[in-house]
């Protein structure tokens, strides 16, 4: 048992982030549609390695969860290719939300109607999301530390998944444990391209950059939907790490006073606080 979940929520997932790392290396339109497409597809290959094949058509939320992670890497590989700049960064920024919020009506609009709580502690992580997304797709993109955007998405993944754990789900803890492996994968090898010399290995733009947020933001958005006893403020605090980026990034810090060996070490620290805090209150509020 033990070497399965290991399997399914680890290895697995870390495995397909350093495929995905390689083959989209660089920044050719080439690889940032490849790593677009992939980082959700490589999502719903680890929901299925956790929870089985879904029967078609999908009943219940969780096996539904596959089938929105794949049509997602479609959506976002389609649009890198008809939109190679982003028309506007508030109608970006507003599809992403929605692009959210309706999966996450469809599956729990009978929870979200019933418990007031879990419909306002989901539109705090979307509000999070879209300031995230306006850092990504406006003027001002690019401007902290490039390992600033996978830090954040990774400290969100691996708070979420021990605020699962804490939440009583499970199989949202190990999927949201197999997104940060996935994170994890990809942002080793490219911190090792980035150490030898590689100065846009940590590089996400584009659809790329949208592909990683929506995905971990699908994993917070089932786990406020599912688990049962998860602390709302737990969940906020795991989302929080975005809004880090997104001031960082309007702020212009970049660590560039640092060795490039610690740079992006600092910023991983500074992304975990929050992901800390959440774990933190997750683990004594028993939930």
């Amino acid at each position: 048992m033990l070497t399965q979940i290991l399997f399914t929520s680890v290895l697995l997932p870390l495995v397909l982030g350093v495929i995905i790392a390689l083959v989209g290396k660089g920044e050719t339109s080439r690889g940032l549609l490849l790593t677009a497409l992939l980082i959700p597809v490589a999502g719903a290959v680890a929901s299925v390695s956790i929870e089985g094949f879904p029967p078609f058509p999908p009943i219940a939320a969780k096996q539904k969860l596959p089938l929105l992670l794949l049509v997602g890497g479609v959506v976002f590989a389609v649009h890198g290719v008809l939109l190679r700049q982003f028309v506007n960064r508030w109608i970006i920024s507003l599809a992403g939300v929605v692009s959210l919020a309706v999966p996450a009506w469809w599956l729990g609009r009978n929870v979200l109607a019933a418990n007031a709580t879990k419909a306002t502690t989901l539109a705090i992580v979307l509000v999070i999301v879209a300031i995230e997304i306006l850092a990504v797709s406006g003027r001002s993109a690019k401007r902290s530390s490039p390992v600033a955007l996978p830090a954040a998405l990774l400290a969100t993944a691996l708070g979420t998944a021990l605020t699962a754990i804490m939440g009583g789900y499970i199989g949202m803890a190990q999927m949201n444990g197999a997104l940060a492996a996935l994170f994890g994968g990809w942002l080793l090898v490219r911190y090792i391209a980035y150490i030898r010399g590689d100065e846009t290995a940590l590089d996400l733009q584009g659809f790329s950059a949208l592909s990683f947020i929506w995905t971990a933001a699908m994993g917070v958005t089932m786990t406020v939907l599912l688990s049962p006893s998860a602390q709302p403020a737990a969940l906020v605090l795991s989302v929080l790490p975005a809004a880090i980026f997104a001031f960082l990034n309007w702020r212009k810090v970049t660590f560039d006073n640092q060795s490039r060996f610690l740079r992006p070490l600092m910023v991983g620290a500074l992304m975990a606080i929050p992901a800390i805090a959440a774990i933190l209150i997750a683990v004594l509020s028993g939930g």
